[in-house]
């Protein structure tokens, strides 16, 4: 059984979504620090001249990201951030193929309330989720109860799971310690993907955005 493992990113790149659909089950490394400088709170999109962040306003402290909080006071443009991102969303894509079959779903999302990063960035894998058609199971990493760490804790969670594969991203390679895998008969095999090339909403293409990107303007089309 392959098991994949990923923070819960804001609005996740396509990459994301392809390690999760390649995976039997996807363990949601929630309680995984916190980091300012990934994208656990922030991602880009698209626009006319080339890709933009939209980030989520948090505070900013070294603790697990299903721990983090939501600065709700702070605007965008005299608007809360919920408004800005979706405005941003709306404007930059709302003339893409298939904006128009998921804008009420992504509106609903950012017109609900949150006081947690965790449950906004849940609110939209789920709807990737469903929208890229994937059934995966998914597991959250906090309810397993480990507080071993690095690769040690990656090693835990495939166990607890009965996985004997686990998926990971390429660069793995540097870090991890493959005895311990190797120990408990579990296989590390790396994702390889390549990201493709689709029609954008404006010319040229930018790599790497938010999977809303490929989702609005091509679909499921990219498999």
């Amino acid at each position: 059984m392959i098991v994949g493992i990923h923070q819960p990113n804001y609005l996740p790149y396509l990459g994301f979504i392809d390690k999760l659909s390649k995976s039997d089950v996807f363990i949601i490394y929630d309680d995984a620090q916190f980091n300012k400088g990934d994208f656990q709170h922030r991602n880009r999109i698209r626009i006319y001249h080339g890709w933009k962040w939209l980030t989520v306003p948090v505070e900013k402290k070294h603790i697990p990201i299903n721990q983090v909080k939501i600065k709700n006071d702070v605007k965008i443009n005299d608007m809360n951030w919920q408004e800005a991102h979706i405005k941003e969303i709306n404007d930059n894509y709302r003339k893409s193929r298939n904006y128009q079959k998921y804008e009420k779903e992504i509106t609903q999302i950012y017109e609900q309330e949150y006081d947690m990063l965790f449950d906004i960035n849940m609110k939209l894998i789920e709807f990737l989720i469903k929208s890229f058609d994937i059934d995966t199971e998914i597991i959250y990493s906090s309810e397993l109860g480990f507080s071993s760490k690095s690769t040690e804790k990656l090693v835990d969670l495939v166990s607890a799971v009965e996985g004997d594969i686990y998926l990971s991203g390429p660069m793995g390679q540097d870090y991890l310690d493959f005895k311990l895998f190797d120990e408990e008969g579990i296989k590390v095999m790396f994702q390889d993907f390549k990201h493709p090339t689709y029609q954008q909403q404006y010319s040229g293409f930018e790599i790497n955005m938010s999977a809303i990107d490929v989702l609005f303007n091509a679909g499921d089309s990219y498999k």
